[in-house]
């Protein structure tokens, strides 16, 4: 069973290689929307814990493509990361760091990322606060099961007068809205690099991954650790599948900089989301972009991005549907067409939709 993480990566032409690329790419991106001298400029502090740092190139990525994907709109951000995962100790820590921040240089509004997050960015009063849930902050489910514990129900206590203290509130799904029972969340997912993430050729892919060419495989792009993620439900799967495909193995993919995953997503023959539970995963809108074929168990809004595209299955949570799918769609070998269908929730039209937030939060200011 393959398994690739951060520590696979490091070698100094893989790091030279990944830099490089990103280097370009922002580049191209400056000069291609370098926003006219009429747009309307925003300065805001991020304040997040979650973000990709060293220990973890790939933890939060989401949250700094989506504040990468405003700078074009006019956007000028700063960065507090509130690294609760090596010390929650950081989270009061980080109290007397954003007062520092504020007294330092000028902000039109702040931004955080994630519940435990706008606790901290609601300590002041002084500047408007956007403030984006994830999902678990507000659900409260924080493990593998639908059990909330006692820190679960702390997380909804909290997001829900938080979400009545913040300026603007956004959420990923329709159902994390109704979780708080407040009209005025604005449902925007995130959005999808869609230059990062496209199809290229599946031999390609594996040659450069030195993969077996004649193996299938099936993605599975989490820590199989986190427990509600549901390895054991994909291990399951995979194990009756293989009964037909003896050449079916599981791709493990985690800690991987963001740049890289297109490249097993291309590498592989399906991914698999068996998770017990999601706001909008991320996973599947990327590999629907690189037209990936996705089988998923209806979980967050996994129902609406997989609608009727072809090449991609809602199943239940059950390992004998799961691995009927699986078998189904490496027979076939067929790729999706979730490209077309994800194309909506492209980065540069969420990024429109984050800006217009900024934009009538400011005016009521």
């Amino acid at each position: 069973m393959p398994i690739f993480d951060r520590r696979s990566l490091i070698d100094g032409t893989a790091s030279c290689h990944i830099t490089s690329s990103i280097d370009n790419r922002q580049s191209s991106i400056g000069n291609l929307y370098r926003p006219p001298p009429c747009m309307t400029s925003y300065r805001v502090l991020v304040v997040s814990n979650l973000w990709p740092y060293e220990g973890d190139p790939s933890y939060g990525c989401f949250v700094k493509a989506q504040m990468d994907s405003l700078r074009p709109l006019g956007v000028d951000y700063d960065l507090l990361f509130v690294n609760g995962r090596e010390s929650t100790w950081n989270y009061l820590r980080a109290f007397p760091q954003l007062w520092q921040r504020l007294r330092a240089r000028h902000y039109d509004l702040i931004h955080a990322h994630q519940g435990l997050s706008g606790l901290v960015a609601r300590c002041q009063v002084s500047l408007p606060l956007v403030l984006s849930f994830m999902g678990d902050d507000v659900t409260g489910k924080t493990k593998g099961s639908d059990h909330i514990p006692l820190f679960g129900r702390f997380y909804q206590v909290a997001s829900f007068i938080l979400a009545r203290l913040a300026s603007a509130v956004i959420v990923k799904t329709a159902e994390m809205k109704q979780h708080l029972r407040l009209n005025s969340a604005q449902v925007i997912p995130n959005g999808v690099d869609m230059d990062l993430f496209r199809p290229t050729h599946q031999a390609e892919a594996r040659r450069e991954l030195g993969l077996d060419p004649q193996k299938k495989f099936v993605l599975f792009p989490y820590d199989p650790n986190i427990s509600r993620k549901r390895f054991d439900l994909v291990e399951a799967a995979v194990a009756r599948a293989r009964q037909a495909i003896p050449e079916l193995e599981i791709l493990q993919v985690f800690g991987v900089p963001q740049p890289r995953m297109p490249r097993y997503m291309n590498a592989a023959d399906a991914l698999v989301l068996a998770s017990q539970f999601e706001g909008s995963p991320n996973a599947v809108k990327e590999a629907m972009a690189t037209n990936l074929p996705v089988i998923a168990v209806q979980v967050g809004d996994t129902a609406e991005l997989i609608g009727q595209t072809e090449g991609c299955h809602l199943v239940r949570r059950e390992a004998g549907e799961i691995a009927a799918k699986i078998v189904e769609v490496c027979r076939t070998g067929r790729r999706s067409r979730g490209r077309e269908s994800i194309a909506r929730l492209s980065m540069e039209n969420v990024a429109r939709q984050i800006v217009q937030v900024y934009s009538t939060v400011l005016r009521h200011a």
